[in-house]
């Protein structure tokens, strides 16, 4: 009965997909002759929350000066405030039209403000300013991807491919493209030749990575631990190898790699405490065990439904039915047609529970 709930208990995770490209600003090419020595998207330290009120002063001092509010349209972009950090950026790139990075750096915070046609119109009066930049066509590319637009994304990367055929991000989003359109042989080709190209792509091991594991290929671990030899505290890495390690039966290794999360890199991230309880309650019928598992997935995340379901699943099985049922309805609370809950909820009460 519990491998058979297997496939509808499980949380699996969700990274990256069209946004990863966006995310990792920091996999911009490198090397590009269009950049200026001030680029404010390459040479602006990340500020901390202590530097605001310097750079207000600076500001004050200097308002003339571009790249200080580049400066601040950053640190207000790393704090999520993207309205004004776009507005700050507007303001460097109506002292300074000719630089580039500007540009590219507005386009992101119109992203992440959720303004990818204001995004493609700023890059477009970048490039026809500078149309040989390809930083500003692979933020192009990559906005296209965000939005689907597979076809005007390929085409993009086309015009780039001529330029500088050894920028690795070519074919990382080309391997995104193809993921997203089922492409399987393709992306991981993709994602190979970006790490031959540049071999500390994380993203590029991270997608490689996912795509093996959902073949259930050991390659998948390869892959993730290379991850995580070039960024040891990044979540996802981790994560996903604890996620192939749990799902083929190597249990020590998955609950190391959850509990080194959990530890070491969030311990607000509800998903490690929830596999580790689905571990207990389906690999090892430890059912104690898992209860105190799932309640800490609760704590991190109350409106967790299948944490609920599980917590009272692992309370039936362990013959404490009235704990079982309230944890049954709030999973139902939450997610009202929630199927699991509501045959646990119906065997209750036709007194007819399972059994260890």
């Amino acid at each position: 009965m519990l491998e058979s709930n297997k496939g509808a208990v499980i949380r699996t995770a969700l990274f990256f997909l069209c946004l990863v490209a966006l995310v990792l600003t920091s996999c911009r090419n490198k090397g590009n002759n269009d950049r200026k020595a001030g680029d404010a998207a390459t040479t602006v330290a990340a500020p901390d929350s202590s530097n605001l009120l310097v750079l207000d002063k600076l500001i004050r001092e200097n308002p003339k000066s571009p790249d200080l509010f580049a400066k601040r349209a950053k640190f207000y972009a790393e704090k999520k405030n993207y309205t004004q950090a776009l507005n700050d950026i507007t303001i460097a790139l109506k002292m300074d039209s000719v630089d580039p990075g500007y540009y590219i750096s507005q386009a992101e915070y119109y992203i992440f403000n959720g303004e990818p046609n204001s995004a493609k119109k700023g890059l477009n009066v970048c490039l026809k300013k500078f149309p040989g930049n390809t930083d500003a066509m692979l933020k192009m590319a990559e906005i296209h991807l965000y939005m689907k637009e597979y076809g005007q994304a390929k085409l993009m990367l086309q015009q780039v491919l001529p330029i500088n055929d050894d920028l690795a991000q070519i074919y990382f989003l080309q391997g995104l493209i193809a993921l997203e359109t089922s492409d399987t042989l393709g992306a991981i080709k993709n994602f190979q030749v970006t790490i031959d190209k540049q071999p500390d792509y994380y993203a590029a091991y991270i997608q490689a990575g996912k795509i093996y594991s959902n073949q259930g290929n050991p390659l998948a671990i390869q892959y993730m631990k290379s991850a995580i030899d070039l960024q040891p505290n990044m979540y996802e890495a981790h994560y996903l190898l604890g996620l192939f390690y749990q799902e083929h039966g190597f249990l020590d290794e998955a609950q190391r790699e959850y509990e080194f999360i959990s530890s070491k890199i969030d311990s607000t991230q509800a998903d490690p405490y929830f596999n580790r309880g689905y571990i207990e309650m389906v690999y090892k019928g430890n059912f104690e065990e898992a209860v105190k598992w799932f309640g800490k997935a609760i704590d991190r995340n109350p409106d967790y439904a299948d944490a609920w379901y599980n917590r009272g699943f692992s309370y039936e099985l362990d013959g404490k039915l009235a704990k079982a049922k309230i944890d049954y309805q709030k999973a139902m609370e939450i997610e009202p047609n929630f199927p699991l809950a509501i045959k646990g909820l119906n065997r209750i009460e036709d007194g007819k529970p399972l059994k260890k």
